[in-house]
């Protein structure tokens, strides 16, 4: 024991880190021993090689991988269009003063449950849909009050088979309804109605854009405009332009509706990444996730050997669905005032860590050096663009990768052994740097443990295995070519092993940024040009034109329908980026 903490000591000096007091002996790193309060010293490190085994990965089961991302990707456009049936369900508050926008063939304004938009494009487009002569009535309106909002990650607005409406159907109805995906009226009707115990005011989704089921707009709201809009999609009538166009007056092209559709793209791709959508604060400490194994095992089944793309929350059993409410209660029930309020400048409950910020930080850590190593790799392959035949090159540029991403955590106690010393494949020597780094974003925050919520403990788990698999490649890699003679700045001594290592490399790199997942690097190449726009397939513009919607469906009780006939096409399973025209003509076909 003495000579552990001798160790220990030593490692903390090497560090750069303060001394604990002898009375503050709690091992790092273990969600099974306790550790200190707030404002109480940090424990020491020790360094458990067995727990730190370079070539254990994750279960195949875990799902900290995907919790993260969705997180990460919370009010979002680009990944959850890529990933459109959502997991999660957060509550958060629309903060006073925010402009939303409702756009109808009528004047009046809604009596009952309806949707507004958070662009003005969005509702714009709502005008343009209805077969009605009567003109386009865009109204905007304004937040007067904090509104206490449950939000539905994923591609939760677009009607669609599959699972995109899968989350909001269990809080209605207790069970998903594919026969409903067009029953909308029913759907906000029913939701609202749920959402009167709880004082809710809307539910935020997505679809081209973010919307809002506003339950009710004499509360909370305020009409801060109504005006008639030029129906600008219908084809001018030389007639009627009367002498504001003379018989030499050049005759301008039919505006179709591919303009209107145009701008509700471009809305929604403002907020394609982080920080995406703003107008809504969520509260992460109350978030409810699919991906959560412990309130959900019965959907890790379902998911097993099946691609994420087509994961889904249905399966969940009558217990889970009992369980699934229960902790929406558990969330709900003390959302509002005077919580709601404080929600706006920030959360209202648990340890009041920022975890979207820390999150983001991981992404931004990792995911363009990431991407460049993978780049960097493919030089090996000759299958690839930037295919090259020197690999002591490659081997240089790799490792400078790598050390780039782990030269904060490269302990210089952590050396490789001679050859001499045998052992030449084990890489236990470079343990320290893998849990230094795996747990470097998360140690300090085992003291506020006490006052995390359900859900933090959840984002915790999330984030450190997440970290963890991101680290355990990473030096696995680094320690691989520093054993290999690899590193930079030193004379080369090019070896005939380096190219299998290489390829191991960049299959290793290649599973770790799949395991991940993350949207972003899901990207148009070649880039488009400057008369085009990056654009990823969305509901409902896939192939076909959507049809014109009916003033009767929009105020009656839409009977459902399948609005996907050919659910076997490859680009509705799996809508891959391509570059559309950023100026007329328009066509995202």
């Amino acid at each position: 024991m003495a000579r552990q903490s001798l160790l220990a000591f030593a490692l903390l000096a090497l560090l750069g880190l303060s001394l604990p007091s002898f009375g503050a002996q709690i091992p790092l790193f273990s969600s099974s021993i306790a550790t200190p309060g707030p404002g109480k010293t940090s424990p020491l490190i020790e360094i458990d090689v067995g727990q730190w085994d370079l070539s254990v990965g994750p279960s195949a089961d875990g799902t900290s991988h995907l919790v993260f991302d969705t997180v990460a990707s919370l009010l979002q456009h680009w990944p959850n269009t890529r990933y459109r049936n959502g997991h999660n369900i957060v509550p958060g508050v629309v903060p006073v003063g925010t402009l939303l926008y409702h756009g109808r063939p009528w004047q009046e304004i809604p009596d009952k449950p309806d949707w507004v938009a958070t662009d003005p494009e969005h509702a714009r487009f709502f005008c343009a849909s209805f077969n009605s002569s009567s003109g386009c009535w865009h109204m905007s309106f304004v937040a007067t009050r904090p509104l206490k909002i449950l939000y539905f990650d994923g591609s939760s607005a677009a009607k669609m088979q599959g699972g995109s409406m899968d989350t909001q159907d269990y809080v209605a109805w207790n069970a998903t309804r594919p026969d409903w995906i067009y029953n909308d009226r029913k759907r906000i009707v029913d939701l609202c109605n749920w959402g009167k115990r709880y004082q809710l005011d809307g539910f935020y989704r997505m679809e081209m854009d973010f919307e809002i089921m506003l339950c009710d707009f004499t509360s909370g709201t305020q009409l801060v405009s109504s005006v008639q809009l030029d129906p600008e999609f219908t084809r001018p009538n030389r007639t009627e332009l009367g002498e504001i166009l003379s018989a030499e007056a050049p005759y301008r092209p039919a505006r179709d509706s591919l303009r209107i559709d145009y701008q509700v793209i471009q809305a929604g791709s403002w907020h394609n990444f982080y920080p995406g959508e703003t107008r809504l604060r969520l509260d992460l400490t109350r978030l409810i996730s699919f991906y959560d194994t412990d309130m959900f095992p019965i959907l890790v089944q379902a998911r097993s050997g099946v691609d994420r793309l087509q994961h889904r929350p249905s399966g969940i059993s009558e217990k889970g669905v009992q369980l699934l409410h229960e902790r929406l209660d558990e969330v709900l029930r003390d959302f509002g005032n005077p919580q709601g309020v404080h929600l706006v400048q920030g959360p209202a409950s648990g340890s009041g860590v920022d975890w979207r910020t820390l999150y983001q930080v991981i992404v931004d850590r990792y995911a363009d050096r990431l991407e460049m190593l993978q780049y960097i790799l493919n030089s090996t392959d000759p299958t690839a663009g930037n295919y090259h035949q020197n690999h002591t090159q490659t081997a240089d540029n790799a490792m400078y990768r790598l050390q780039l991403m782990l030269t904060t955590y490269a302990l210089r106690t952590a050396r490789p052994p001679t050859v001499d010393a045998g052992a030449h494949n084990n890489l236990s020597w470079a343990s320290p740097v893998y849990q230094y780094c795996a747990t470097t974003h998360t140690s300090a925050l085992y003291p506020f443990k006490p006052s995390f919520t359900k859900s933090e403990h959840l984002l915790l788990s999330a984030l450190e295995g997440t970290n963890r698999e991101i680290c355990r490649v990473l030096v696995r890699l680094w320690a691989e070519g520093k054993q290999a003679g690899i590193d930079p700045g030193l004379p080369f001594q090019p070896s005939d092993n380096w190219l299998p290592m290489l390829n191991r490399w960049k299959a290793e790199i290649d599973g770790l940024m799949g395991w991940l997942g993350w949207s972003l690097w899901l990207k148009c190449r070649p880039t488009c040009s400057m008369e085009e726009t990056c654009y990823l397939p969305t509901w409902p513009w896939f192939k076909t034109k959507p049809p014109a919607i009916s003033e009767e469906a929009f105020q009656g009780e839409a009977t459902g329908h399948d609005p996907d006939p050919d659910l076997d096409d490859e680009e509705w399973r799996n809508p891959l980026p391509r570059c559309i025209r950023h100026l007329e003509p328009f066509d995202w076909r």
